[in-house]
């Protein structure tokens, strides 16, 4: 049984399609193909503006009604930026789809039932430790989660008493 501990109902091992009926060679093209068909979409419904900017940079703008600029980035998670306030928004299928398909879902939503978008999507806030211009926020998030975050310490591999070396 599958999930059925998680409060989902229960599926037996035999109802799920295995990665092991499908090559992984087939299933890496299945996805390719995929992706290639929903990029093609997309760029066939961004106006002018919007594919020079996913075309240059992978993400584009959309302008929403009495909220402002959104960028969408090219990510599954918190890919919804609001160019003002930094926020990011993240509001994704269950199912597992082409990134390409997704960012056109976020952006449809968008221009077409912001209420909708917003009423189900998780927010957070992006931080970006030095003001940037609005152009280039989406550039410098991206990167930040790139980068690689700092190493953690402990509070018990910090000690608070001020060392002093012991002379024999």
């Amino acid at each position: 049984m599958i999930g059925g501990r998680l409060g989902r109902p229960s599926l037996r091992r035999e109802d799920v399609v295995g990665e092991a009926e499908h090559p992984p060679g087939a299933l890496f093209e299945a996805r390719a193909a995929a992706e290639a068909r929903a990029r093609k979409l997309l760029l066939r419904l961004l106006d002018p503006a919007q594919r020079e900017d996913f075309e240059l940079e992978g993400y584009f703008a959309v302008q929403v009604a009495r909220r402002g600029r959104f960028w969408i980035l090219p990510c599954t998670m918190f890919n919804v930026l609001h160019a003002e306030t930094g926020n990011c928004y993240c509001a994704t299928p269950a199912a597992e789809i082409p990134l390409s398909d997704l960012m056109l879902a976020q952006k449809l939503l968008l221009e077409n039932d912001p209420g909708g978008f917003f009423s189900v999507a998780n927010r957070r806030n992006e931080l970006i430790h030095s003001p940037v211009d609005e152009r280039s926020l989406p550039r410098r998030v991206l990167l930040a989660r790139r980068s690689p975050s700092p190493s953690r310490v402990r509070w018990s591999e910090v000690s608070m008493i001020p060392y002093r070396r012991q002379l024999p």
